[in-house]
């Protein structure tokens, strides 16, 4: 028997902060090395993106936290196919199809008079998300759903694997850091599940015991929400100061801050996403309705970038010019996939519930 459980509202306005950071990240990136380096502009964008860092962690945070949340108490063999059916059908099947849609639209953009189709090419991009750079999520994110059966099944069988998913979660990571740095470098490690386990597995363990975490962040908020401002501004800085001057940091500290920053950043959003539900009803109402299409604004927004970027032209040589060019890309790749996404989903609702009243009119 299914086990139902009430959705956790509040976490579509978690992805709502999620996608807008990618959006940004995305948004500013020519940004940071098109302007003169050292410049105030160029300071300000680097910190822009750099402070936004959190996005993709912040999204494998969910989606553990999503999966423990749902299957905890739900959890068999009939359920694991179940699993598996929807996630090819709502992950590898759009990822195929992407794949193939950046395939061909980059070359148009980019190289229209080599335009060509070439099966042994693309075939080699579809590993590693070749085909275009943000896809490499999607990658992860199939990764962890063919480990998390696993996870689940130990979580349930023993408590004691259930209580340490956290601790689990840092060990596997620290093991393949320290692999990678001191026996051999993986090939594609930002594309690897184990880089990011910690937070798949502390998102798991808060969706295990979701109603006692809501309990403690309402307590600790206090110094949850400055703490993660301040590890993103240590995120920030350190990019800046060695931008800047001789100073190097060791890999190590990148490590450490990339992964703490979007845990407490986590923490933070969820609680202000309930805040927003309880306090400003009209702002929840279109954060809720950003998250809810943050998965197709994600899948769509790098072709209106790369579009816009080489249609629209910046030489001016003018700074304010700039900015609203860079603002305008940004808002070009929110607004436009929000639209065309929200559309799709009227639509299909509708071609749905036309459906169901057909067979009502036949049988009057």
């Amino acid at each position: 028997m299914t086990v139902k459980k009430p959705k956790l509202i509040e976490l579509d306005i978690v992805r709502a902060f999620a996608i807008l950071a990618v959006l940004v990240i995305h948004g500013t990136s020519e940004a940071t090395v098109e302007i003169p380096i050292g410049s105030t502009s160029q300071a300000l964008y680097l910190g822009i993106n750099k402070f936004s860092n959190f996005a993709v962690p912040l999204f494998i945070f969910l989606s553990g936290l999503v999966l423990f949340y749902r299957y905890i108490d739900d959890w068999s063999g009939k359920q694991a196919v179940t699993f598996y059916l929807k996630r090819v059908k709502q992950i590898l099947f759009p990822y195929l199809l992407w794949c193939v849609f950046y395939y061909v639209y980059n070359q148009w953009i980019y190289d229209p008079d080599n335009l060509h189709w070439d099966w042994q090419e693309l075939l080699g991009m579809l590993p590693w998300s070749d085909a275009s750079y943000h896809l490499y999520f999607m990658v992860i994110i199939v990764q962890f759903y063919l480990v998390f059966p696993l996870l689940i099944w130990l979580s349930r069988l023993w408590k004691g694997f259930m209580n340490s998913l956290v601790i689990i979660g840092i060990a596997v990571q620290a093991a393949s850091y320290w692999y990678e740095h001191m026996v051999a470098p993986f090939e594609h490690s930002a594309s690897l599940c184990v880089t990011y386990f910690s937070l798949f597995t502390l998102g798991g363990y808060i969706g295990v015991h979701y109603q006692t975490f809501v309990n403690w962040i309402g307590r600790h908020i206090g110094w949850v929400l400055p703490l993660s401002v301040l590890l993103g501004l240590s995120f920030m800085g350190m990019f800046l100061i060695e931008q800047s001057s001789e100073i190097r940091f060791a890999g190590i500290w990148y490590t450490i801050i990339f992964n703490v920053y979007p845990m407490f950043a986590a923490m933070g959003f969820i609680w202000i996403g309930r805040k927003i539900l309880q306090y400003a009803p009209k702002l929840s109402k279109a954060l809720i309705s950003l998250g809810a299409v943050s998965f197709g604004i994600y899948l769509m927004h790098p072709a209106l970038l790369s579009y816009w970027r080489t249609h629209v032209t910046n030489a001016t040589g003018n700074i304010l010019h700039y900015h609203a060019y860079t603002i305008s890309a940004f808002l070009l790749s929110l607004i436009v996939p929000w639209l065309l996404v929200s559309l799709y989903g009227q639509v299909v609702r509708w071609l749905k519930l036309r459906s169901k009243r057909q067979p009502q009119r036949g049988a009057a």
